[in-house]
Order: C-alpha cells, then sequence, then structure tokens
C-alpha cells in the first residue's frame, strides 16, 4: 500500500507545491487523478514516484518510507509515465521494453526465457506486435503513446503512475485503453493512478477518484465522489452542470 500524508515539495526550504491530506492506494485499482490546470497532478506523480524534492510530510510503501528504499528496489514497486519522452528515436519497440526489464536482469543485463514472454504477452494485449521491430521514431504520438504505457506495464510494478496517459490518442482508442488498463488491474492485482482531463470518461470507467483541489487531496470511491460535489467546487462555471458523474454544457 502507497500511503501519502500531507506532502510539500520544494528545493531547500524554498515550497513549490504542497498537498495536504493523508491517502492510501491499495492494489487492484484504476484510480483518476483530477483538478484544474496548474493544480500540481504532474508535482504530485513525481513526487509520489521518486520521493525526491519532498521536504515535509512522507510518502511511504509497504510501510517503508521512500527515500529509505533502495533505487533498484523502488523501481521493482512503482513506475511513471511522463509527457516527456526522453529515449533514443532509434530503438525499436521491443528494445524499448526490454529496457524496462532491467531490474530484474543479472548483472550484464541479460533478459531470461521469462522476461521475453512478458513483453511478448503486453505486445500482445495493447496490439502492439506488428510494431514490435518499428524504431521508436518512425511511430505516430498515438502508437508512441501506447508503446510508453506498455513500457511500463512491462517494469511489472504494483503500481503505475500515469500523466494524461490518453493524450495524442482519439476518443474510441482513450476508451479502449482505459478498459484495458482496468482489466490489468483487477487481473493482476495492479493500482493505477493517472492523472487526466478526460473528466467524464475517467468518471465512467474508475474505481476510486483522487482530486487536487486549493493545495488539499481527497480520496474517494467514485461513487462517493459524486456525491461529494467536489467536481462543482473545482470546476465552477456557470456553462458546466453535474449530475450523477455526468457534465453538461449550459450555453
Amino acid at each position: 500500500m502507497i500511503q501519502i500524508e500531507n506532502i510539500q515539495v520544494g528545493y531547500g526550504h524554498c515550497v513549490v507545491a504542497e498537498f495536504a491530506g493523508d491517502i492510501a492506494f491499495a492494489k487492484a485499482r484504476l484510480i483518476a487523478l483530477i483538478g484544474t490546470n496548474g493544480s500540481g497532478k504532474s508535482t504530485f506523480l513525481r513526487a509520489v514516484a521518486s520521493g525526491e524534492h519532498i521536504i515535509n510530510g512522507k510518502v511511504s510503501i509497504n510501510n517503508q518510507k521512500w527515500q529509505n528504499i533502495a533505487p533498484r528496489d523502488r523501481s521493482k514497486l512503482i513506475s511513471i509515465v511522463l509527457t516527456e519522452r526522453a529515449f533514443s528515436q532509434f530503438l525499436t519497440v521491443r528494445e524499448l521494453l526490454e529496457l524496462s526489464r532491467a531490474p530484474y536482469t543479472n548483472y550484464i543485463g541479460k533478459l531470461a526465457a521469462m522476461d521475453h514472454e512478458i513483453i511478448d504477452e503486453v505486445l500482445e494485449k495493447f496490439d502492439l506486435h506488428k510494431l514490435h521491430d518499428r524504431k521508436a521514431g518512425t511511430l505516430s504520438d498515438g502508437q508512441l503513446q501506447r508503446v510508453l504505457i506498455a513500457r511500463a506495464i512491462v517494469q511489472d510494478t504494483d503500481y503505475i503512475l500515469m500523466d494524461e496517459p490518453t493524450s495524442h490518442l482519439d476518443i474510441n482508442h482513450k476508451a479502449d485503453l482505459l478498459l484495458q488498463l482496468k482489466e490489468y488491474c483487477h487481473e493482476h492485482d495492479k493500482t493505477i493512478l493517472f492523472a487526466t482531463h478526460e473528466i467524464q470518461l475517467a468518471l465512467s470507467l474508475c474505481d476510486e477518484v483522487v482530486s487536487i483541489h486549493k493545495g488539499s487531496i481527497a480520496h474517494h470511491t467514485t461513487a462517493k465522489f459524486h456525491d461529494s460535489k467536489l467536481l462543482q467546487q473545482i470546476f465552477p462555471s456557470k456553462n458546466l452542470s453535474f449530475k450523477n458523474g455526468t457534465i453538461g454544457f449550459d450555453f
């Protein structure tokens, strides 16, 4: 279980973001992270993923403070998909996925048969098998987004954090992807926390919701989030209406 308690993120004594509240993530959940632009969703994900730049508060996993866990062990517990795409454009799709098995390889980095089986399974599940030998630089934005998500899943961590995973995808692929991720979480006892602006889609498919609003974080089941009226507080607008998790437009 990941536990987060009143964290402040910054450099030295300079606080750049703070998230007041105590929340915990259990396994086998697909969780949406929502908030307005600039609310700190990406900062929150980075802090939880690495434990770095936390100057107050605590992030722990399995009752261990995150900073006290060795980097190699961290990489077996949590993975992250960011909006930045820092990797060689000349690597093939399969080579990108192979890099994610590094925490489990021996000292010379040799992949075992099980590593290849995991990669093949994920390529098939996310319909990437036909792209396995394509160079990353030749992929469309949507294809590359799916590959980066697959790379995190190949890392086989209990918790996966994603920043806008449905960006660059059209509406049917957004829904398909979130359904695949939900199925993956439930089948493999994993938890995915993802930041999103696709609020209505997320509320239709996710098990739980974490919201960031005016420096406070809250964690609800999706049903209880609907009842909480937080959507109206986070996104106040005379042009929007909220009812039973549905967003309407009043103009």
